[in-house]
């Protein structure tokens, strides 16, 4: 039985950054990556610098029911592929959920579907929590709340960066929506995979899971955590969420990209859930890649190469109550000058 494990957490609190890291580690050279994305476009498994034979993209938005059917697919596929040697070997497989799934349909699929058991099984859960975003995200996102409440591992990514005041009432947030699952403090996707992929017994019963996410809307409910959010969202997605493509053919002047991007988290930071994407500057052999959440954005990175043919600007803005079309017009006119 080839073990899973699932990665989740939501927008922006460091998935993909930890996952880098984790894959580039010795001890996870033999593992299969499934990355799943919200949008028209794929970024995240373009980040991910691991074989391409064993790196998968789920491009169908969301790894929930709709797209369950995708998933039992991939997972098939792979194992074949494994089986007749068209794949690197591999042990494991870590499948990296888009930041706005509900997981429970993810476990649904690798604990009930008959396919997937017979060579698979659930080996663990990994929630990624933002020590700046998380509490706001904890209020206003009910996924962000599912995420946390069936994680077998707790990661808080950021703490280095957020007021150690904010860190430890997160903290003790997680503790109360999560209780038995350990609470790692983890910088930059810095970690020992042991932490992460051992040392505990994942349950293989749904209900029991599920049983955590209703008991943890229960006690935030009771601990009024909500503030004047108006209560956690009862649908599972938001319609005035939506994912903005932003691709340019020619390289683009870092100035004109720093403008654009600072314009747009002055004027709609707190609408903003996540901008990453990789850019074709100007001057530079290699994709840089842009990552914010809200105001906040991290340095721009530059990648050692381009991860395929593929040489355009694409960046993906997942944001509430943008319009696309006004999005990419600021960018023309920053570049028009």
């Amino acid at each position: 039985m080839i073990p899973v494990f699932v990665v989740t957490g939501f927008l922006g609190s460091g998935k993909t950054t930890l996952l880098n890291r984790l894959v580039q580690h010795p001890r996870l050279a033999d593992t299969a990556v499934i990355v799943n994305e919200f949008g028209e476009i794929g970024i995240d498994h373009l980040l991910v610098e691991s074989s391409h034979e064993n790196t998968v993209l789920l491009a169908s938005g969301c790894l929930c029911c709709t797209v369950r059917g995708d998933l039992v697919d991939t997972l098939g596929d792979l194992a074949a592929k494994r089986d007749a040697g068209e794949v690197p070997a591999f042990a494991r497989v870590v499948i990296e959920t888009t930041g706005l799934a509900d997981p429970a349909p993810v476990l649904q699929t690798l604990i009930g579907e008959s396919t997937v058991i017979a060579r698979y099984r659930l080996a663990g859960v990994v929630t990624t929590v933002d020590a700046i975003h998380g509490s706001g995200q904890l209020d206003e996102h009910r996924e962000s709340l599912n995420q946390a409440a069936i994680a077998d591992v707790v990661v808080m990514t950021k703490t280095d960066i957020a007021p150690p005041n904010s860190v430890a009432a997160l903290r003790a947030r997680l503790r109360r929506i999560s209780p038995a699952a350990p609470i790692l403090e983890v910088v930059n996707g810095n970690v020992d995979p042991e932490q992460l992929f051992s040392g505990f017994e994942a349950t293989d019963n749904l209900s029991v899971r599920l049983n955590r996410i209703e008991g943890a809307a229960i006690d935030e409910a009771n601990h009024d955590h909500r503030h004047d959010t108006g209560g956690l969202e009862v649908n599972r997605h938001d319609d005035r969420i939506a994912a903005i493509s932003v691709i340019r053919d020619q390289p683009l002047e870092w100035p004109t990209v720093r403008t654009w991007l600072q314009s747009i988290a002055s004027l709609r930071g707190a609408d903003l859930l996540r901008v990453k994407g990789t850019v074709n500057v100007v001057g530079i052999d290699a994709p840089v890649v842009v990552h914010g959440v809200q105001h906040v954005f991290d340095p721009p990175r530059r990648l050692d190469r381009w991860p395929d043919g593929d040489r355009r600007t694409r960046i993906v803005v997942i944001a509430r109550d943008l319009d696309g079309a006004g999005l990419n017009a600021a960018l023309d006119a920053v570049i028009d000058g």
